[in-house]
């Protein structure tokens, strides 16, 4: 699963496209006061700060003007979905103004953290808590990108929202542990927003 995204994400970077495609409607309302629960795995309930679905959401919307101020982002765009995150999944990108690292953000909407531990491997990933959302992180260094690392929140049962950074787009300072912190940041910052939805 992740593997497909840092070459894709190079590309859409590289390639300059963009679009000015709306983006859809957002999931309905709910009162945010008390953490949403629900259950990845069928067992334990999961605490969330709201249960968002990842299918409603349009992941440019969590670009807010207050993030892209706090961030420093300079570009967002909308890209192609990815087939490996499900049918109706979705992808935004952004640009900073130091041009260090970019990020993305995907919707996964094919499977949850179960499918996550079966496709990346459990001891890549680090289990965190990220703007109230259980996380899990996953940082490396992808032969001929770069650093790179990816922050997955359990958005839903079932479903995640992948925040990703990537560098070395010809910037030496890159690392992965700067690729991770600008990951945790955007995810931070974005997964606010998305208990907002």
């Amino acid at each position: 699963m992740r593997r497909l995204a840092v070459p894709l994400l190079l590309a859409a970077v590289l390639c300059g496209c963009s679009t000015t495609e709306p983006g859809s409607p957002s999931a309905g309302q709910r009162a945010v006061d008390a953490p949403a629960t629900g259950s990845s795995t069928g067992s334990a309930p999961v605490a969330r700060p709201k249960a968002v679905d990842m299918k409603a959401l349009d992941p440019c919307t969590l670009y807010t003007a207050e993030v892209k101020s706090a961030l420093g982002v300079r570009l967002v765009t909308e890209r192609p979905a990815l087939a490996d995150y499900g049918q109706g999944s979705r992808t935004c990108s952004n640009n900073y103004e130091d041009a260090t690292y970019s990020s993305s953000i995907y919707t996964l909407v094919n499977g949850g953290v179960d499918r996550l531990r079966q496709t990346v491997g459990e001891a890549e990933l680090t289990p965190a808590r990220v703007a109230g959302y259980p996380a899990y992180v996953d940082g490396r260094d992808v032969s001929g990108i770069g650093p790179a690392c990816d922050v997955y929140l359990d958005a839903n049962d079932g479903q995640l929202l992948l925040v990703n950074a990537v560098g070395g787009f010809g910037e030496d300072k890159s690392t992965v542990d700067g690729a991770c912190a600008q990951a945790k940041k955007l995810a931070e910052a974005v997964g606010a927003v998305l208990a907002t939805k």
